[in-house]
C-alpha cells in the first residue's frame, strides 16, 4: 500500500477579503475532492487572504495510480484563473 501527499501554496489574485478566499477555497477542495476521490484540506490559519496553503493525501495499491493522479491534479489546478500555483510538492512513501 502507498501513501503520497502533496503540499499545494497558491495566490489566490482576486481575493481582497477572507470571504473572497472562502469562497474559492472551498469551490476548489470540493471540485477536487468530487474529481479525485482524494482527501484536501486548507493547512495554514488564513492570515494572508490571497495566500493559501492545502493538503492532499491519496491511498493506492499502486504508486503509479498516486503519481498519475497528482499529475492530473496539477494540470487541473494550472487550469483555474482564478490563482496561480506558487509551490507544489508531492511526496510518495
Amino acid at each position: 500500500m502507498f501513501v503520497g501527499t502533496a503540499y499545494i501554496k497558491i495566490k489566490i489574485d482576486d481575493a481582497y477579503s477572507l470571504k473572497d478566499r472562502r469562497q474559492v477555497l472551498n469551490s476548489v477542495t470540493k471540485k477536487l475532492q468530487n474529481k479525485f476521490n482524494i482527501s484536501i484540506s486548507v493547512l495554514d490559519e488564513g492570515k494572508q487572504w490571497n495566500i493559501a496553503e492545502l493538503g492532499v493525501a491519496i491511498v493506492s495499491s499502486s504508486s503509479k495510480i498516486i503519481e498519475s493522479t497528482f499529475q492530473k491534479i496539477e494540470l487541473y489546478l494550472d487550469d483555474d484563473y482564478r490563482f496561480e500555483i506558487l509551490t507544489y510538492e508531492v511526496e510518495i512513501i
